[in-house]
C-alpha cells in the first residue's frame, strides 16, 4: 500500500474569479468539472511532481446544504487553503490498518466528478473524525488517476511542485504522535519555527514534507489562524525552477484569506 500527497484544496467564493486570479499569478489552470453531489465545481493547477491545487467553490452560495467535508462554513472569508488529501492505491487496506492502529477513520465512500468534456470520474474516499482538518482525507482512484489529474503544463511563473505543507495545530505533542501512527514512523523531535513564531515537527512523506506547527506565543500568526479558522492546513511552500536562492528554490506561501506572495529561501 502506498500513501503520498495528492492535492491541496483551495476554497473560493467564486470559482471563475479564483481562476482569473491564479492565471494572473502565472499559473496554468485546467477546468475540472462538477462533483457528483451537485454542490461544488472545481479547477486544477497541476504540478510536475504530480500534486495539484484544487480550486473549488460551491455552485450556489445561497444553498445552505453542505458537502461531506463541511467546507461551506468557511465561505465568505476570502478564500484559501481549507483541506488536503493523500492518495493510496488500496483504500480498504489503508482504512483497516488505521483502525487497527486506533485512528478514528470512517469507511470508504463513493465519489466522483463530471469533467467539462463529459468524462465521468470515479473514486473512493475516507475521512478521519476530527474537530478541525489537521488530518488529511484519503482518496483511491477507481477510474485511472490520469483522467482525474491531467498532465502538468509548465507554469509561466516557474512553479514546478510542492515542497512543504504547514498544518496549524494546537496540541503539537498529541498531533505528532498521531502523525507517527498515521505514517507508521518514529516521532521527530520538535524544533522552533522562527518564521511563524511556532514550535514545529516535520514528517517526510515521499518527496514532500508535512510540518505540524503550534504557536509559541499569542503574537504568532498561527494563533490568529487558530482563533478565526481553526485547525488545519495554513501554508504551502511551492518549488520553482526560477528561484533566486542558493538552493535554486523560491518559496510561495498561501494563507487562507490572503493572496499569494513570494520570498526567497536561503
Amino acid at each position: 500500500m502506498t500513501l503520498t500527497l495528492d492535492h491541496l484544496v483551495v476554497l473560493a467564493d467564486d470559482l471563475q474569479q479564483a481562476v482569473d486570479q491564479y492565471i494572473a499569478r502565472g499559473f496554468v489552470v485546467t477546468p475540472g468539472g462538477t462533483h457528483a453531489d451537485g454542490l461544488t465545481h472545481n479547477a486544477l493547477i497541476v504540478f510536475g511532481d504530480s500534486t495539484y491545487l484544487e480550486l473549488i467553490a460551491f455552485l450556489d452560495a445561497a444553498d445552505t446544504r453542505d458537502n461531506v467535508w463541511g467546507w461551506r462554513q468557511y465561505g465568505g472569508k476570502g478564500g484559501g487553503l481549507i483541506d488536503y488529501c493523500l492518495v493510496t492505491d488500496d483504500l480498504e487496506q489503508a482504512v483497516a490498518g488505521f483502525k487497527q492502529r486506533g485512528l478514528p477513520v470512517g469507511n470508504p465512500t463513493a465519489g466522483g466528478r463530471k469533467r467539462p468534456d463529459g468524462m465521468e470520474l470515479r473514486w473512493r474516499s475516507a475521512r478521519f473524525w476530527q474537530a478541525g482538518r489537521e488530518l488529511p482525507f484519503l482518496i483511491e482512484d477507481i477510474t485511472p488517476r490520469e483522467l482525474r489529474v491531467p498532465p502538468s503544463i509548465p507554469h509561466p511563473n516557474g512553479v514546478t511542485g510542492m515542497h512543504e505543507l504547514l498544518i496549524a495545530v494546537a496540541d503539537l505533542p498529541r498531533l505528532s504522535r498521531t502523525f507517527s501512527t498515521l505514517l507508521d514512523c518514529a516521532t521527530p523531535a520538535s524544533q522552533p519555527h522562527r518564521r511563524y513564531d511556532a514550535t514545529a515537527t516535520s514528517f517526510q512523506l515521499g518527496r514532500h514534507v508535512l510540518t505540524l506547527a503550534a504557536p509559541a506565543s499569542k503574537a504568532s500568526p498561527l494563533q490568529q489562524r487558530l482563533e478565526t479558522l481553526g485547525l488545519g492546513p495554513a501554508a504551502v511552500t511551492l518549488t520553482s525552477a526560477n528561484g533566486a536562492s542558493t538552493a535554486g528554490r523560491s518559496v510561495t506561501q498561501t494563507w487562507f484569506g490572503s493572496a499569494l506572495g513570494s520570498t526567497d529561501r536561503g
